[in-house]
């Protein structure tokens, strides 16, 4: 016999352990637990595709010097031959005496010497898929390990588990057992960090995990599927999603085909109807394929059941359910819907249960009602299931409901910033119809679009006025609903006209806002939404003056008075997101800001795919504020590629002129130059006060890059637009941007503003401001004090610089060296100061990622794994990973060889 085939294959230490990313504890201890004395074996448990195999395949890696491998593997089709799996190692045992445990033992026992013999160390029985072993061979394997002759590193499925044989080990102490859990969304970045080498969109982590739900093995194929079809890409050194994830690829398909092979024609039977129209009732399918084949599958946590009283089945991994409806054709497609709606006695009531069934019967050909299929299109839309909202869409035949589903078609291209088709589509209609209803049909997305693609407010509401005369000729042909009809139609023009003026940050006359809200000039609103842009319109108005924390109270009455929304404006809480955002931004209320968009970051896979590149954007400006312009740039320049892709809320422009001020701030001259290019090559920011201030980023930005005369004074006159006081809060940016510039008088007239200013970062920067006036050491360092607090780390530095400087001139060297201390303090927590940028050439850390050079640089002042995973607020696993990564990449065995670095 060739006992060779039976050893465990030892793979590359270096591929082991990247695969092992995020199980480097479990890994620790599974080998502390072999090598120690108290075990005689590890258990590893956990869902089938959780990684057991590849957490198998590292243990040995790491103790291939140490043992003697021999793998064991349980197959479903012996799991009732009483020593099955353990015929290659007993082919000499006579026919009589295959049954002993007695001869099969010593038999088994005389082979494994062989082994250990030629290689002299101690042996290690491997042994995957243990739930698939008979328990006659679980008892050999038991009493070898009891007897100390073999230590056993074992792997099974949580369910059904391991045979009673071997689980009695870890009943009596003597096995360590460990489960292993789903990967988290961090330990998700991680591997595809190291999975793909390069700068990857936070929400592609997010998107590619919640698809997953933290499987490897089902991850593993949504990344190759999604590199193959071009789903997930590269541009500009970005990864990123081009568009919603698809389960037709061929590792995806693979697995759940390998999956199905395992399951017996009841079950497979089974599975298919629930994929085809889950969620469905539990009675339903257990009165079509029999209880026990649905037992089973809930048993193996290939489905889940909703709880009582009406329980219903959905597939375990919902991407499954995509993938095996890929695997089914349209004609068994079809026989199986006509058989399962036999024995159902009325429609699906969830929104999923109806997406499902009609999708289900677009597939198979299967006709659905005109209502029906609509319901089903404005449902798929607000979820950014474009296709099949287009699908559905199409199929209406009502020709007064087609007007709304080419709404809802018109809506799926505004969800990917085509605002051009979605015009196309919209202009055909608008101010056209025999009803009401009709009338006002997609009339408020049509608005949108028109300000989407720049049209001025005014223009607008010049267009929309034939919705009026639309409305008056209607209530003429119609004298009985006249009242309703003219109600209506008036109506809706004015949520119209707030809508416009709300996304332009504007009021009717373009000008003096405080003096048009204080004449009160508009009307009060008339339904909920029109009291949403008009709350929208006043916490810009407070933004312009200043009034940070006004703003965000406005905005966020804003969203309260909103709730869902109308069925149209499916983007109206993006949009106040957006707003609120940029208050608590201005203002400098992180905590508030990270609450804000975690939220935004909750949500559904392609939401986030529509909507993650505004998140992106802010948390760059956040950093960019922060004084962190490195990794600003880092952040900004992402957020720029997700939003090439989808851009609802207008914000390309303003994310390059923040790229290009952080870069400029970092030195980075010619990634500069191309944020530059792209701001001007794109359409303006929607907004007032965002559209301003890109204006300022932008001329920050060429200032910081040299030979820009008179970037003070047209940053100033950015400041205010009416040359008046009434626009405090633009005028602080203004002055922000000149001080950072060196221009020592914006300091004064920040203490003229600071009264009209409100929020920790302009009370911090005035602060600052105070500071420079008096040119006192004992003022910069309480100034830097409260910027630190602030969480401004470069303009902390800057205080904390001067003070040094105040109190080396006056020779104080004990307050100079405190001064420095925080100096250097603040610097560790911000980027390296402009014009420092290092050769990566010559950077010895150029092959680590970010958050690895992140890392490394902590380790190398002396932080603890602990110590590094509280200062990143990070897993102690993760840092752990980083850091077995970074040793490998540089060819170091441990921290005391590490190079020295400062975090990028």
């Amino acid at each position: 016999m060739d006992s060779s085939r039976n050893r465990a294959t030892v793979p590359d230490s270096a591929e082991a352990t990247k695969a092992l990313t995020g199980r480097a504890e479990d890994l620790r201890s599974a080998v502390e637990a072999i090598q120690g004395s108290t075990h005689v074996a590890v258990l590893l448990l956990g869902d089938s595709g959780i990684g057991k195999s590849t957490l198998l395949d590292a243990v040995v890696a790491e103790l291939q010097t140490a043992v003697t491998p021999v793998r064991i593997h349980g197959s479903p089709s012996l799991a009732n031959v009483p020593y099955g799996v353990l015929g290659p190692f007993i082919v000499g045992l006579p026919v009589e005496e295959a049954t002993s445990q007695l001869a099969v033992l010593r038999t088994f026992w005389a082979r494994l010497e062989e082994e250990r013999r030629a290689s002299q160390k101690p042996l290690l029985l491997v042994v995957d898929d243990a739930h698939d072993l008979d328990e006659s061979t679980a008892g050999i394997l038991v009493e070898l390990a009891a007897a100390g002759w073999v230590k056993l590193l074992v792997a099974s499925a949580a369910r059904p588990g391991l045979p009673e044989p071997l689980l009695q080990l870890w009943f009596e102490g003597i096995a360590e057992r460990l489960d292993l859990r789903p990967l988290t969304q961090q330990q998700t970045y991680d591997i595809l960090e190291g999975t793909l080498g390069s700068q990857i969109l936070p929400s592609v982590a997010e998107v590619l995990w919640e698809a997953s739900e933290g499987n490897p093995l089902l991850l593993s194929g949504l990344i190759d599927d999604a590199k193959t079809d071009g789903t997930l890409l590269q541009r500009n050194g970005v990864w990123l999603l081009a568009r919603p994830l698809s389960s037709h690829g061929d590792r995806l398909t693979d697995v759940v085909r390998r999956q199905l092979l395992r399951r017996s024609p009841q079950e497979r039977h089974a599975l298919n109807l629930i994929a085809l129209a889950e969620p469905v009732s539990r009675d339903l399918i257990e009165a079509t394929v029999g209880e026990d084949a649905v037992a089973a599958l809930i048993e193996h946590e290939m489905i889940r059941v909703t709880p009582a009283p009406h329980p219903q089945l959905r597939l375990w991994h919902s991407i499954y359910g995509d993938t095996l409806r890929n695997l089914i054709s349209p004609a068994r497609s079809l026989q199986l819907r006509q058989s399962l709606l036999r024995l159902m006695d009325n429609e699906p009531t969830s929104a999923e249960g109806l997406l499902r069934q009609v999708s289900w019967s677009i597939e198979c050909g299967a006709e659905v009602e005109d209502r029906q299929l609509l319901r089903a299109a404005v449902l798929a839309s607000r979820l950014h299931e474009d296709e099949l909202a287009r699908n559905a869409a199409a199929l209406v035949k009502d020709p007064e409901l087609q007007v709304a589903a080419r709404a809802v078609t018109a809506r799926t291209y505004f969800n990917t910033s085509d605002y051009s088709s979605a015009r196309d589509i919209l202009e055909a209609d608008f101010a056209k119809g025999q009803s009401v209803a009709v009338l006002l049909t997609g009339t408020l997305m049509w608005a949108a679009v028109q300000a989407a693609l720049g049209h001025a407010p005014a223009d607008i509401m010049d267009r929309a006025a034939a919705l009026l005369e639309a409305g008056e000729k209607l209530a003429r042909d119609n004298p009985e609903d006249a009242e309703g009809i003219l109600a209506a139609t008036r109506e809706r023009y004015a949520t119209i006209h707030a809508m416009v003026f709300a996304l332009a940050g504007e009021y009717p006359d373009g000008a003096g806002m405080e003096a048009e809200a204080e004449a009160g000039a508009e009307p009060p609103p008339t339904n909920a939404l029109e009291a949403a842009f008009s709350l929208a319109l006043t916490s810009e108005r407070l933004l312009v003056q200043g009034k940070a924390v006004q703003s965000f109270a406005a905005v966020s009455q804003a969203l309260e008075s909103a709730g869902s929304g109308d069925g149209e404006l499916h983007f109206l809480a993006e949009f106040l997101v957006a707003r609120a955002a940029a208050a608590v931004i201005h203002g400098g209320d992180w905590e508030a800001a990270g609450n804000l968009l975690a939220g935004v970051a909750a949500g559904q896979g392609p939401n986030l795919a529509s909507f993650g590149g505004g998140v992106h954007a802010a948390h760059g400006i956040i950093l960019l504020y922060q004084g962190k312009a490195a990794e600003a740039v880092n952040t900004l320049s992402a957020a720029l590629e997700s939003l090439r892709v989808a851009d609802p809320q207008q914000l390309f422009a303003l994310t390059a002129a923040m790229a290009a001020a952080a870069a400029a701030d970092a030195g980075a001259k010619d990634k500069a130059a191309a944020f530059l290019a792209d701001y001007d090559a794109a359409p303006r920011t929607v907004s007032r006060y965002l559209r301003i201030l890109s204006q300022m980023a932008v001329t920050y930005g060429k200032a910081h890059l040299g030979n820009y005369p008179g970037a003070v004074d047209e940053l100033r006159a950015l400041g205010r637009p009416h040359g008046d006081d009434s626009t405090a809060g633009l005028e602080f940016e203004s002055l922000v941007f000149c001080l950072a510039l060196g221009d020592r008088a914006a300091a004064a007239r920040l203490l003229d503003l600071q009264p009209e200013l409100e929020g920790p970062r302009p009370a911090a920067i005035c602060r600052y401001a105070a500071a420079v006036s008096t040119g006192l050491a004992a003022d910069y360092l309480e100034a830097g004090t409260i910027c630190e607090e602030a969480g401004l780390w470069g303009f902390a530095t800057l205080a904390y610089d001067a003070a040094a400087a105040g109190y080396r001139a006056a020779g104080d060297t004990l307050r100079e060296r405190m001064a420095m201390s925080r100096r250097k303090h603040c610097l560790d927590r911000a980027d390296r100061i402009a014009g420092q940028e290092m050769d990566a050439a010559a950077d010895p850390l150029g092959v680590l990622t970010r958050r690895e050079r992140d890392i490394v640089a902590l380790a190398v002042r002396g932080l603890s794994d602990r110590q590094i995973a509280a200062e990143l607020q990070v897993s102690i696993r993760t840092v752990e990973g980083h850091l077995y990564r970074s040793y490998a990449k540089l060819n170091v065995k441990g921290r005391d060889q590490l190079p020295g670095v400062s975090p990028s």
